[in-house]
């Protein structure tokens, strides 16, 4: 008998290391982190729907480095290694195939992005410039070098990322900044510049070492952006590569982070040996608010919503359907549907969402719309499938705390192991039970502090009685 337990003990232990180093290795496994970064599998949140790779007459993609869907619905993918700007269907039927501007042959466009009045704005990479057509193919404008005393006569300009909007601002992706122009080709600043932390060995080698040292010294650049969108909230959000935290950033009119400043992404053992750090390529943001990003490191697709909350992360490094190589690029359709494009592999993947992932969607945009109960509501849903879903116990223990149910919160949040939240909803019910017993208590109070006041009186009088016999002689009986 003892040598059964022994047995089963060893086989429980052995169960539990298996589980706790579990990492993603295919696109069937959907996960997110609990606090120490520990993999916890979850349903599935996305399924493969297609792949967009033969384009029939037009050949294949080649090294493409960015993706576009405008309102109307129709996919644009700047075919870089190909010189050209391919607009096509959400099925891959081509429409139009954009090859030049302005007399000039298209050079390495990195960069495509279509404006509300339908026109077609490419950074033409190769070629130093932004253009914009119209939708077939005519010349709108062409925007160079803005002429400007505050950039320097050795400033390159070879935009990679664009975006325009109807105020007449264009966005334009150099390098590690992201820069500001408007419609007259006037440069109007950087947005967004993050801060090169204090070093205090940097300052005495700027005080006191020489010029060769200075100069090493100088050369220390901020987090470098390599992407950004605006969103339909009229935000920019925009990604950082060489940061360790809020690598997320989403910025308001005067350039101002307003997105939590957390570490976002995982590093993922893929030799065996070293860990790869995340570095985002593309972010997409829903008009529902929730947020998706590639990394092209690990080749992870991470989704958040606009707490910072992870609510799945899928894909990885692979050579079958569903899984990418390098993957540089990403939209989402108003269905939902992920399309991301790969710059190894030169495909599209279609992804669609699942039951388990919409009903998440549909509880995190139901709360932050107000709408507690629906949002109630589609957490249990959530818990109905997964019940180990951290993230539905928090959304459901903050419904029960609006709703001041402190004590079926605290049990909620037990289950998201969320200790914050639990601390705040025992710090309610505490005061809760106060308030409900508060009479209660005056009156307990007030009685143990008059029992108390009546055994000292008494033992005051009886200490005067023997006091009084001691000191006649007699003795205490």
């Amino acid at each position: 008998m003892k040598i059964m337990k022994k047995k089963l003990l060893y086989q429980l232990l052995i169960f539990s290391i298996v589980l706790s180093s579990w990492i993603p290795t295919n696109a069937a496994d959907t996960f997110v982190v609990d606090q120490e970064e520990s993999f916890i599998p979850i349903p599935k949140a996305y399924e493969v729907k297609g792949t967009i790779k033969n384009l029939g007459e037009y050949g294949f993609f080649s090294h493409p480095e960015d993706i576009y869907l405008d309102e109307e619905g129709n996919l644009y993918v700047a075919d870089t290694e190909n010189n050209r700007v391919v607009k096509m269907t959400q099925k891959g039927e081509i429409i139009k195939v954009y090859t030049e501007a302005f007399g000039v042959p298209l050079n390495k466009p990195k960069g495509v992005y279509v404006h509300y009045d339908g026109s077609l704005w490419i950074a033409d990479t190769g070629n130093l410039r932004i253009v914009s057509v119209y939708e077939d193919g005519t010349d709108r404008k062409i925007y160079g070098k803005p002429d400007s005393m505050l950039l320097e006569s050795s400033f390159t300009f070879d935009p990679e990322k664009i975006y325009a909007t109807r105020t007449g601002y264009i966005y334009a992706l150099k390098g590690a900044n992201l820069m500001t122009m408007d419609e007259q080709n006037e440069f109007r600043g950087y947005l967004g510049a993050t801060d090169v932390e204090f070093s205090l060995s940097r300052l005495l080698i700027r005080t006191f070492g020489t010029k060769e040292q200075i100069e090493r010294t100088l050369k220390q650049q901020p987090a470098s952006y390599t992407n950004f969108m605006i969103g339909s909230d009229g935000m920019v959000y925009g990604i950082l590569a060489n940061a360790e935290t809020a690598q997320i950033r989403k910025l308001n009119s005067v350039g101002k982070n307003t997105y939590p400043e957390e570490k976002y992404g995982l590093s993922i053992m893929l030799d065996g040996k070293t860990y790869t750090k995340p570095r985002f390529s593309d972010i997409a943001v829903a008009d529902n608010g929730i947020i998706t990003l590639v990394d092209r490191n690990t080749a992870l697709i991470y989704q958040y919503d606009q707490e910072g909350n992870l609510l799945a992360a899928f894909g990885g490094m692979g050579e079958y359907n569903g899984t990418f190589q390098i993957p540089i690029g990403i939209v989402v359709n108003d269905e939902g549907d992920l399309f991301i494009l790969d710059y190894n592999t030169n495909t599209v993947t279609i992804f669609e969402p699942t039951k388990f992932i919409q009903l998440v969607h549909n509880a995190v945009t139901s709360y932050n719309a107000g709408k507690y109960e629906e949002a109630k509501s589609y957490w249990e849903q959530v818990l109905a499938i997964d019940s180990n879903y951290a993230l539905a116990h928090q959304g459901v223990a903050k419904v029960l705390f609006k709703e001041e149910q402190y004590e079926k919160a605290m049990d909620e949040y037990r289950l998201a192991d969320d200790k914050e939240g639990y601390s705040k909803a025992f710090s309610e019910y505490r005061h809760e039970l106060f308030r409900a017993y508060f009479g209660w208590v005056v009156l307990i109070t007030a009685i143990i502090g008059f029992v108390i006041y009546k055994l000292v009186d008494i033992g005051k009088r009886k200490s005067d009685q023997w006091a009084h016999r001691i000191e006649m002689g007699g003795e205490l009986g």
